[in-house]
């Protein structure tokens, strides 16, 4: 009985809601779950939704010696980007579970990331000097998008997506603060732009829900 249920939908529950949880190796990084819905305009069309949040947060140490003695200084890094994601899919025949798909996906997204440094010069320890860089940025890409969704339940799908991207990031003016012995100097940045292209994925597990 659960393996007739376990079969994709061809009518009805014309809507998605998925989450995808990113796999990381780094165990002081924290990446919080990407959300995305989907419309089946039909059996085989569907316009989807993205919503994506990324925080980070690592922090290196430098000894004053080079036995591991002495003072510390410390690297903090961090960084918080979001992304929202509209797109298209066309999906086809495939079997009674399996759904593959072509689509196009376009993204546009913002965050910041941010250096503190404390008795840290940028290469090693420098005691008294503290620095704060912050660069805030913008993107824009657009990606041409192959996946399935696999059904093991009724309704309830794991899948995987691969695909083509093209992005541009614009890193924005940025400020590096740098404070030692009483005195404090801001340094500015020029707006950047950088650009590429590439086949990529997303180290994730994907688990939706059709409703």
């Amino acid at each position: 009985a659960s393996m007739a249920l376990a079969q994709k939908p061809t009518e009805g529950s014309a809507s998605s809601l998925e989450v995808q949880l990113n796999l990381t190796g780094d165990v002081n990084t924290i990446v919080a779950p990407m959300l995305k819905y989907r419309y089946f305009l039909s059996s085989n069309m569907a316009i989807r939704f993205g919503l994506g949040l990324e925080t980070s947060k690592v922090e290196n140490k430098f000894a004053e010696n080079a036995d591991g003695t002495g003072g510390t200084g410390t690297q903090l890094i961090k960084s918080m980007g979001w992304q929202v994601m509209p797109g298209f899919e066309y999906h086809f025949a495939g079997t009674e579970r399996l759904s593959p798909y072509l689509g196009l996906s376009i993204g546009i997204g913002g965050g910041k990331d941010t250096e503190e440094w404390t008795n840290f010069d940028g290469q090693a320890y420098d005691n008294g000097l503290t620095a704060k860089i912050e660069s805030p940025y913008s993107m824009f890409g657009v990606g041409i998008l192959a996946g399935a969704d696999y059904y093991f339940a009724q309704n309830i799908f794991v899948g995987a997506e691969f695909g083509f991207l093209i992005e541009n990031i614009t890193i924005k003016e940025s400020t590096t603060t740098v404070s030692s012995g009483g005195t404090t100097n801001t340094f500015k940045t020029p707006e950047t732009k950088v650009g590429g292209m590439g086949f990529g994925e997303t180290a994730a597990i994907r688990v939706g829900w059709r409703f």
